[in-house]
């Protein structure tokens, strides 16, 4: 084989193998019922890459279920303190009181570092920490009509990076210690509606911990995509592709845009 046909035949076995390895990659990443439509999709029009990102879109068809979620365990340090339903209402109410105080502050502060994307982001999830609020006091106010909501408290504020951080922090802390402890005492105790309660703010405080996150690795590279808040239990969304809420169901069409 002379040089010439030689480096020939080596260029089109690399595009070769890279040709498949990018096939390979495709068919892993589809859903196993849209596999074969997304190998033919490499040999067809460009319009068919429009189909492939649609079969991506988030479609839920079944609310999480404390009861037989595998996320619901109690962090092993645990720093929360368990009481009964009501006194988990009142602290789980004034935990959502600081965190949606701090992020309307946060918010403004993006704003005046030049950082549009994240005072939305801080925005949206200040309303969220609303809906857990009023979901919370509804319940808390039926067990205990005396109850009244806890004061605004005072907010500390750092540059935008470190204010994500936070956030994150604590949304992590949330998810995973806070809230689990409360469904487990709901549970034993048989309320129901403070099962769920606090189960849609756990599951939607772990989806605000990860845009938090997203939005600190790319804070010097943001983007323009939406943020979608779900009315009902506080889930943000980023981005168009999606149909419904993870947590319940509600549809996009709902979803308030930031």
């Amino acid at each position: 084989m002379s040089e010439l046909s030689r480096r020939d035949f080596m260029k089109g076995a690399v595009i070769g193998t890279a040709a498949l390895s990018a096939g390979g990659l495709f068919v892993g990443c589809a859903p196993k019922s849209s596999a074969s439509s997304s190998a033919s999709s490499q040999t067809s029009s460009s319009s068919s890459a429009t189909t492939d990102t649609a079969s991506y879109v988030l479609d839920p068809k079944t609310a999480p279920d404390a009861s037989t979620g595998h996320n619901f365990d109690v962090a092993p340090d645990s720093k929360t303190t368990v009481g009964t339903t009501l006194e988990n209402l009142k602290s789980a109410i004034a935990g959502e009181t600081a965190a949606t105080t701090k992020y309307a502050t946060w918010a403004q502060a993006a704003e005046k570092e030049g950082f549009p994307e994240l005072k939305r982001l801080f925005t949206c999830t200040s309303d969220a920490e609303k809906i857990h609020i009023e979901l919370e006091y509804a319940l808390a106010s039926k067990l205990d009509p005396s109850y009244q909501k806890p004061a605004v408290p005072d907010v500390p504020t750092y540059t935008s990076g470190i204010n994500l951080i936070e956030a994150a922090n604590g949304e992590i802390y949330e998810t995973s210690d806070m809230y689990p402890s409360f469904i487990k005492a709901a549970q034993a105790e048989g309320n129901t509606e403070a099962v769920q309660i606090f189960t849609r703010a756990k599951l939607a405080e772990a989806y605000h911990a990860e845009r938090y996150l997203n939005a600190y690795s790319m804070i010097d590279t943001p983007s323009d995509e939406k943020y979608y808040l779900c009315p009902v239990c506080g889930y943000i969304h980023k981005g168009e592709n999606f149909t419904a809420c993870p947590i319940c169901l509600t549809p996009k069409a709902s979803f308030k845009a930031y």
